[in-house]
């Protein structure tokens, strides 16, 4: 015989006992644990503070998920909630905005990159490619990744970066955007001075708002429209 000693009852068989364990209201019993509890406030007591349960204190039923990762992702689809800041939003509009004004998202892939200029420069990625290399016509997303481009060696004309950077000194513009130091980084920002080993890296910071240097009309666009002339 099998005895049940906070009930005092005794089962005949030892699944007999174990099915009263595990349907009584007596007792309580986790099923995700495979574990049964002398009372429901014990179990309550373990499913509050087990790694195996994941409460969700937004849902009136206190839904309980396996892992962290599924409650989080519970929180963001179902209630709008930043689990970072700790705050829901009306909608999935509002966690997006919020997201990506504060935790610098990207909404095409959700990436999230350490500051806003790293998700700018992410965001290229995603953009329409309307840049045409004059080498190969083949279309880039920026000026920077054209340039890069031709610095690799990639293109069908066979320009590549001692070409390029030769040509950033031929520019009428060079005094505006090189270094002239002789040290490993020849050119720099005309605006913050910030230095580059290459051209490609001066023209991602200048497309990146690292700066209030201008491209279009100052004179890493005139450089770009002069590299358009000699490949």
């Amino acid at each position: 015989m099998e005895y049940c000693d906070p009930c005092g009852r005794y089962f005949g068989s030892e699944d007999a006992l174990d099915q009263h364990l595990r349907t009584s209201s007596n007792h309580g019993y986790c099923s995700r644990c495979n574990r049964v509890f002398n009372s429901q406030s014990s179990r309550r007591q373990h499913i509050e503070t087990s790694s195996r349960h994941n409460i969700c204190i937004r849902c009136p039923n206190g839904e309980d998920f396996r892992t962290k990762d599924e409650l989080d992702r519970h929180a963001e689809t179902a209630h709008y909630a930043c689990n970072a800041c700790d705050r829901e939003f009306r909608g999935a509009d509002g966690l997006w905005k919020h997201d990506e004004s504060v935790h610098n998202m990207c909404r095409e892939c959700k990436q999230y990159f350490q500051s806003p200029s790293n998700l700018k420069n992410h965001q290229k990625t995603h953009a329409e490619k309307t840049i045409t290399c004059p080498g190969c016509n083949n279309l880039f997303g920026s000026e920077s990744a054209m340039v890069l481009h031709l610095e690799a060696g990639g293109c069908g004309s066979g320009v590549d970066e001692e070409d390029i950077s030769d040509l950033a000194f031929e520019c009428y513009q060079a005094s505006k955007y090189t270094t002239g130091d002789g040290s490993d980084y020849d050119f720099e920002c005309p605006t913050c001075e910030t230095p580059f080993a290459f051209i490609s890296g001066l023209l991602q910071h200048v497309e990146s708002d690292a700066c209030e240097e201008e491209l279009v009309n100052g004179p890493l666009g005139r450089f770009l429209r002069f590299l358009r002339t000699r490949v």
